[in-house]
């Protein structure tokens, strides 16, 4: 998939404060009053903030971010009005975000906002193509950053919308944010009886927007502008997939199962975890300790796009957790990708130069640059994750549980070997055919596991061994980061490394073995020179674990039977790290009807039925 690189917006700032665009020659806001013409135009023309206080769940799209002013503005008065157990969607699309010092810097001018500005620059995301989802208020509020052309982004965007912010600039200096493309993703997206409002009254404006199936009136505008719009839509609306019912069955409590727990739990929903071991994380995700970061390619194929978006994710996600759990083994120390040689090294290069990543996210380092960030000699240049870490997925799991609490009721020692479908509910039963639980939803999230299950069962899903070495620590050979080439290493936790983990496939084998140990030690003399020295394989433990890996190496998520709210989340394979968060938030977005943190061809590329399926998919 061809996508652009995201170029960040030129700004200045006026003598009075006002936030001009180079590009655009236009201005962010009038000068008249930021914050007030955001209350005046978008939150009172929607009929806000009234309406925010009889909402359970209430989506705005908007599509200019801007500054970011109208998200304050409107989280500001969710804050005020929202009844306990509200939840607000704001989703913006901008084709030129702001650079995180920019956007400070504006912020700074509304006092009253600054409490709200903070921490949307603690959780802002890299300027990466895509979307990106971050969380606050207890996950009370969301917002999903679309970064890229507006009528690309929305028409990506799966989503059923309350009310929309038209704030691009004006139709005159920026036509395409006004395409007719726009205006009929706003019709696909708009509930029944959505509104919409904007500050200009262009007649192009207002006949695609009665061609898209609103009904416009002109109310008097902000300041020295006399008028602006306001519409309803009058048309059928998106189909409303929210559930009646808000309890769901989660089978596996691994890294997957967790994830989709937790954000279901968050949400509101009661959730039976079923678990055939007495704890979570007792198999593949067991492993002592992993890495999270991207995985590159030089082009935007699915594993970039998914890994980018969802390894920024996970360590949000991470530190929120962190907040909450005391036992939650992580580190947000960075990753060094060392170049496996000259070809990998060029790889590299051109994925760095095409893709354009931001360098706080992603930089080609040489190796005395990579040895100082690593605080060990390395054996090549690579690429360094600044915002990438490592983390004890047991650890993760339990955390995840923690701040679920009650949402989660734990049905551990059980194993659900059938689900069937009965009188409108899920019921998992045991091999002698008691009942375990039941719901009118299930997730089954239980690695290769889920192909026990009629629904699941052509999935092509294999299980591959990988074990982990434990190296003990040595003080005068301090690791500051985790480092990756064919395999990886993290820095010590109770005296431990962990490093690995092997990849075999057709491997049935679940002892830890010593010729395993060996292969881990010589991958990591080729990674870090020195570093393996002095080692006997056979006085080392390890770790041996089962991952689920599907036949494009991608994960599987989405619905096996939408009508009847049966969902699968499993093929995780080496990086259910990575990738789970995301997955979980993902999956639970889908059982309540949010909108979706993916974009469209995404979850194609992702979804259960690519395998069955005659459409060519584009290589992982």
């Amino acid at each position: 998939m061809d996508i652009a690189p995201l170029t960040p917006a030129r700004l200045r700032l006026a003598e009075d404060g006002t936030p001009f665009s180079l590009d655009y020659g236009d201005v962010y806001y009038s000068s008249d009053g930021g914050l007030p013409e955001a209350v005046h135009t978008f939150l009172h023309g929607n009929g806000l903030p009234a309406r925010l206080h009889g909402a359970g769940t209430f989506t705005i799209v908007e599509t200019g971010f801007g500054t970011g002013l109208n998200f304050l503005a409107t989280w500001d008065a969710w804050r005020a009005l929202a009844p306990a157990g509200a939840r607000l969607h704001f989703v913006s699309v901008e084709k030129h975000p702001l650079a995180p010092a920019d956007l400070e810097a504006v912020h700074r001018r509304w006092p009253e906002l600054l409490p709200l500005a903070r921490a949307l620059a603690a959780r802002y995301p890299p300027l990466i193509p895509g979307f990106h989802r971050r969380h606050f208020e207890k996950g009370g509020v969301t917002l999903t950053l679309c970064f890229g052309e507006a009528a690309a982004m929305l028409s990506a965007l799966e989503a059923r919308v309350d009310a929309f912010y038209l704030d691009g600039f004006a139709p005159a200096k920026n036509p395409a944010m006004w395409s007719e493309a726009v205006f009929e993703a706003l019709a696909r997206l708009a509930a029944p009886g959505a509104t919409a409002a904007t500050y200009t009254v262009a007649g192009e404006v207002r006949r695609r927007l009665a061609a898209a199936g609103f009904e416009v009136i002109k109310q008097p505008g902000f300041g020295r502008k006399r008028e602006m719009l306001v519409a309803r839509f009058s048309g059928q609306g998106a189909v409303d997939r929210r559930p009646t019912a808000r309890q769901v069955i989660v089978i596996g409590a691994g890294l997957a199962g967790t994830a989709c727990a937790e954000r279901l739990a968050a949400r509101g929903f009661c959730v039976d975890l079923v678990e055939r071991h007495p704890g979570a994380a007792a198999e593949a995700s067991a492993n002592p300790a992993g890495v999270l970061r991207p995985a590159l390619s030089p082009r935007w194929n699915s594993q970039t796009r998914l890994t980018c978006a969802a390894s920024a994710y996970a360590i949000a996600h991470l530190e929120t957790l962190a907040q909450q759990h005391t036992g939650l083994v992580w580190g947000a120390t960075g990753v060094l990708q060392i170049a496996r040689g000259p070809r990998h090294l060029r790889q590299l290069s051109e994925a760095m130069e095409r893709l354009r990543l931001p360098a706080n996210f992603a930089r080609l380092v040489d190796v005395q640059e990579g040895a100082r960030l690593a605080g060990v000699r390395v054996s090549g240049p690579g690429v360094w994750y600044a915002e990438a870490g490592w983390a004890k997925a047991g650890s993760v799991c339990e955390a995840r549980l923690d701040a679920a609490g009650s949402g989660v009721r734990r049905v551990f020692g059980r194993e659900a070997v059938q689900l069937d479908w009965r009188d409108g509910t899920w019921q998992a039963r045991s091999a002698e055919g008691a009942l375990i639980a039941e719901a009118p939803v299930a997730v089954l999230a239980n690695g290769t596991g889920v192909r026990r299950f009629p629904a699941a069962v052509a999935l092509p899903l294999r299980p591959v061994r990988g074990q982990s070495t434990l190296l003990p620590a040595r003080a005068q050979r301090p690791l500051t980061a985790a480092v990756c080439r064919e395999g990886c290493i993290t820095p010590a936790h109770d005296g431990f490394h962990c490093l690995g983990a092997t990849f075999g496939e057709n491997d049935p084998d679940p002892r830890v073995r010593v010729e395993d140990h060996a292969d881990n030690l010589r991958r990591l003399a080729r990674m870090l020179p020195g570093y393996a020295e002095g080692w006997n394989p056979a006085t080392l433990q390890g770790w041996v674990g089962f991952r689920a890996v599907s036949a494009d190496r991608l994960p599987i998520l989405g619905p096996l039977d939408a009508e009847r709210g049966l969902y699968v989340c499993t093929g995780l394979g080496a990086r259910g790290l990575t990738w789970s968060a995301l997955a979980g938030e993902l999956i639970a977005s889908w059982v309540s009807g949010d909108p979706l943190p993916l974009e469209r061809s995404l979850l194609q590329a992702l979804g259960p039925d690519r395998f069955s399926s005659d459409r060519v998919w584009e290589s992982a």
